[in-house]
């Protein structure tokens, strides 16, 4: 005959025990209290309602909500109806301190035996037992598993270690299929082999804090996955010597390196050793190479090393090393060793003999270019393009060097005089000009008028002159004269 309106529950209140709020919210997730509320609300304004709906107004879902139920059956404050649907009765707090038997007992042998494990040591909370007897429940792990698996947590990391570590260790558990004790220590000796590595290799790095749980996943990869001994993962970490602040995180790119060069499923410190010695072999002359260079900011590393790879699959390194001293005298950089090698192996040279005639050609006719860079006064420009140039006048041309001298006087006042000569000498041998007498009479003829002299700097000093004794050669003696004005 009579009922509220539709929106009474909104503005009405739920009444709730004080002992309730006293006795076992204290010890409660904050989960657990919001659907003990919740569904006490709905048990003095019934309306139909579902796990569902129920996960939706309070944010939450339906396992986290059956799990909280689960939690007050065992504190006695709810007795469960019925699965399907999920029905759920409530039992006045007041009432629940009267009767027998009010609690889950095999809840209680389990909290009792938690409590007891960890004695006076640290202080639960009624909410970590309920979360650990939670992975009894919703994880299907046995009790005997989860009371071992906290035993060995006070024994590897003390007794405050945190409860959602050892949740994680549960579900790992839970993933391998642990049922009984010797399981749990199974896979938590393993940890225990990771906690003790990470702590060695901080050692190592002269650091004498706990191992962070990144760290420790990084070791557990570096053993379990990539197949580091533990003596493997410490001789490594002798090679992070070279970084300033070694890390975990350096030393995870040294064993990628290491693991990617060995290949092998298993590393021994053996191996280790062995992929030291090879690098090293590797790496010695690379940095002979780099100090005959003289480039302080080139260092030894995988690019430098792959560059040179290149240069071995050319020469031997007896050969790139003398093409490192060569570009040493051209202050060149690292990366013009290869193309001088290159080049070397593009003219045929192969032989340690055949390039050592080839650079005394090159050492010729570079101090050639920087002679005749010399009488026009200006900074030496000894380049491949100025030898070709040389080579193709004495070469090609058929000019004696007397007479590419003699001709050079002409491209004196040139802004580019290599350029100037090379006209020079191309009209003369279009002419059939090849001797400095018949190039200087050729001049002559067609020398324009002369226009007021002008005393240049070279003509300032005391002419010195030289007798036929004296060994002078004859080009010399014609450029003098050239210079002199007494041609």
């Amino acid at each position: 005959m009579f009922s509220f309106e539709d929106q009474y529950t909104m503005f009405d209140v739920t009444p709730v025990d004080n002992l309730f709020i006293l006795e076992h919210m204290p010890g409660a997730q904050g989960d657990h209290v919001k659907v003990y509320l919740y569904g006490l609300m709905q048990c003095y304004h019934p309306q139909q309602s579902t796990i569902e709906q129920m996960g939706q107004e309070l944010n939450l879902t339906e396992e986290e909500i059956l799990a909280a139920f689960r939690y007050w059956e065992r504190r006695g404050l709810v007795h469960r109806v019925s699965d399907r649907p999920p029905t759920f009765r409530y039992v006045n707090a007041k009432k629940l301190m009267f009767m027998d038997n009010q609690t889950d007992p095999a809840y209680e042998a389990f909290a009792q035996a938690v409590h007891g494990m960890f004695d006076n040591k640290r202080k639960l909370y009624g909410k970590e037992v309920s979360r650990c007897y939670e992975w009894v429940e919703q994880m299907g792990l046995s009790q005997e598993v989860v009371l071992r698996l906290l035993e060995k947590l006070i024994e590897l990391r003390g007794p405050k270690f945190s409860f959602d570590y050892a949740e994680k260790r549960a579900v790992e558990l839970a993933e391998a299929g642990a049922r009984c004790a010797e399981d749990v220590d199974v896979v938590l000796n393993r940890d225990k082999k990771i906690l003790e590595g990470s702590r060695a290799v901080l050692r190592q790095f002269s650091l004498f804090r706990e191992p962070t749980q990144a760290e420790m996943k990084l070791y557990y990869k570096w053993m379990e996955e990539w197949g580091f001994a533990p003596e493997a993962i410490l001789a490594a970490c002798e090679e992070t010597t070279n970084s300033k602040q070694p890390s975990f995180k350096y030393l995870d790119v040294l064993l990628k390196e290491k693991r990617e060069r060995i290949g092998t499923k298993t590393i021994t410190a053996k191996q280790m050793e062995k992929s030291r010695q090879t690098r090293e072999d590797a790496e010695k002359p690379l940095r002979r190479l780099l100090a005959a260079l003289n480039k302080p900011g080139v260092t030894v590393n995988e690019s430098t090393l792959a560059v040179y790879a290149e240069m071995r699959a050319l020469y031997e390194d007896e050969i790139i090393l003398l093409a490192g001293k060569e570009c040493a005298k051209r202050q060149c950089d690292f990366e013009d060793v290869l193309k001088t090698l290159k080049n070397w192996n593009k003219n045929g040279l192969h032989t340690r003999a055949q390039i050592d005639d080839y650079m005394r050609e090159v050492g010729q006719y570079n101090e050639f270019v920087d002679q005749l860079y010399t009488l026009w006064g200006k900074t030496s420009r000894s380049s491949a393009a100025n030898r070709a140039m040389v080579r193709k006048w004495t070469e090609e041309w058929n000019f004696t060097r007397e007479m590419v001298v003699a001709c050079a006087a002409y491209a004196k006042e040139a802004e580019r005089p290599m350029a100037y000569l090379n006209g020079v000498l191309d009209n003369f041998r279009k002419q059939g000009v090849f001797t400095p007498e018949a190039a200087l009479a050729a001049h002559a003829d067609h020398k324009p008028a002369a226009k007021p002299g002008k005393v240049v700097r070279e003509q300032q000093y005391e002419q010195r002159q030289y007798t036929e004794d004296q060994q002078l050669p004859e080009w010399m003696q014609q450029r003098l004269k050239e210079m002199n004005g007494d041609a």
